[in-house]
């Protein structure tokens, strides 16, 4: 196996807190699908690794063992909570695909947040960390950025906490714009609506929804929301790195 695909796996480890199969097959081999398996088996065999237990219900995925996080460094995320696994591999394919394109300046998981509380200050801007996004993300363009953060909503909750999330994205003052992934129609409804009862923090700040089934088929070609036209989440991102790298210093937008 090519050190490469070792390097990238512990990298998304250390920073997600796991590697999923699917996730080392479609972006850190580049080989046919018997080699893959292959790939996938000495990835498994490696002391750097860890399988999480057989009971969490979601096969086929692996995290740092003692040994990799010593080479890591000991900020290195440790083992998840199971059920989140199969939501963060969402989270975890959207960051690859941005990083891919080479549209990231710089992001932190949710995970990175939690383990330091001076970043995810610094990151959102409020002092009061009631809510944390799933990534926080930086998109480049020239000396500026725009900091996004992505929520993935496979599941409705309560008005309770929409309204909860509502309130720490009003007071995340660094945050230009937040993205939701959707199940469905009816997630999306509620969240917006939501939103545009309690408003935002700044004039500036966006929402913007797609669909997971979409994002799943077609990565940052599906279909993005906002401000009440539809694009891309590709042509999106292009158009936003495009006018932030225009956009005098400290002056930052989210018209695309």
């Amino acid at each position: 196996m090519r050190s490469s695909s070792i390097e990238e796996a512990l990298l998304l480890s250390k920073k997600f807190g796991f590697i999923s199969k699917g996730v080392f097959w479609d972006f850190c081999c580049s080989e046919g699908k018997s080699v893959r398996y292959q790939n996938w088996s000495e990835l498994k065999n490696s002391p750097l690794f860890t399988a999480y237990s057989n009971g969490s219900g979601v096969p086929d995925f692996l995290s740092l063992s003692s040994k990799g996080k010593q080479r890591m460094g000991q900020d290195s995320i440790g083992q998840i909570v199971p059920t989140y696994l199969l939501h963060d591999e969402i989270v975890m394919r959207f960051y690859l695909h941005l990083k891919n394109e080479q549209m990231l300046r710089q992001s932190w998981s949710e995970a990175e947040l939690k383990s330091d509380r001076v970043i995810a200050v610094k990151g959102l801007g409020d002092g009061i960390i009631s809510k944390l996004p799933d990534l926080l993300f930086d998109v480049t363009g020239g000396s500026n950025f725009i900091r996004c953060a992505l929520e993935i909503e496979r599941t409705r909750k309560s008005q309770a906490r929409y309204k909860t999330m509502r309130r720490a994205y009003q007071r995340a003052r660094s945050v230009d714009l937040v993205l939701f992934g959707v199940a469905d129609e009816k997630i999306e409804t509620v969240i917006s609506e939501e939103f545009k009862t309690g408003g935002l923090n700044l004039a500036n700040q966006e929402i913007g929804f797609f669909d997971l089934d979409n994002f799943s088929q077609r990565q940052l070609d599906c279909e993005l929301r906002i401000a009440g036209r539809k694009t891309t989440l590709k042509k999106f991102f292009n158009s936003l790195a495009a006018s932030v790298k225009r956009t005098p210093e400290n002056h930052r937008n989210v018209s695309g």
